[in-house]
């Protein structure tokens, strides 16, 4: 894994769609705690690697009372009750969904490079992860449905929609979360 591969396919996926994705260090304070950091922009990433952060420049509200912007303000355990366990080949998909912005995949050949692109970016945290999700679904499954798109969520946002997921490696955590403001 190199930077700038993983860098094309964060790029690729969501570079152009209302997203969030950020990697911090892994520490002692429990997943759920490092996951907070990230979303509260406390931390960059480790390796120095890039950040999507749509909201980064909105100072209006992440100066205020905010730093979490779009996020609301969570603790340890608001958080993880709002999230499920998921297999990383349905954080795949979940990028997926996020590049179509909650809609319909495009072409077979479309969808074979946004999966492809997807892996890139899961891989960077390795083999042994866990993920975790607020989409409806996963509340039954680790392994949920995603043909028909994500139709519900735990909102971790204001907003009209939100979804994503948080991996969690040895060394570090990922979140991606895509956002519906309209």
């Amino acid at each position: 894994m190199t930077r700038v591969t993983w860098e094309d396919a964060v790029l690729r996926l969501l570079d152009d769609v209302y997203t969030f994705a950020a990697t911090g260090p892994r520490t002692l304070a429990g997943w759920q705690r490092d996951a907070l950091a990230v979303m509260n922009r406390e931390v960059g990433d480790p390796r120095g690697w890039i950040t999507l952060d749509w909201d980064k420049q909105n100072d209006e509200e992440r100066t205020g009372s905010r730093p979490c912007y779009p996020f609301v303000s969570l603790s340890q355990e608001g958080l993880g009750s709002r999230l499920y366990s998921i297999t990383a080949e349905t954080a795949v998909r979940l990028l997926v969904e996020m590049t179509y912005e909650w809609g319909p995949v495009g072409t077979e050949e479309q969808t074979r490079a946004a999966l492809a692109d997807a892996r890139t970016v899961l891989d960077r945290y390795g083999d042994r992860v866990s993920c975790y999700s607020n989409v409806s679904e996963a509340r039954e499954t680790p392994s949920p449905d995603l043909a028909n798109g994500v139709t519900g969520w735990n909102p971790l946002t204001e907003f009209i929609g939100d979804f994503g997921f948080v991996v969690v490696s040895s060394e570090e955590v990922g979140v991606f979360w895509s956002f519906d403001a309209r």
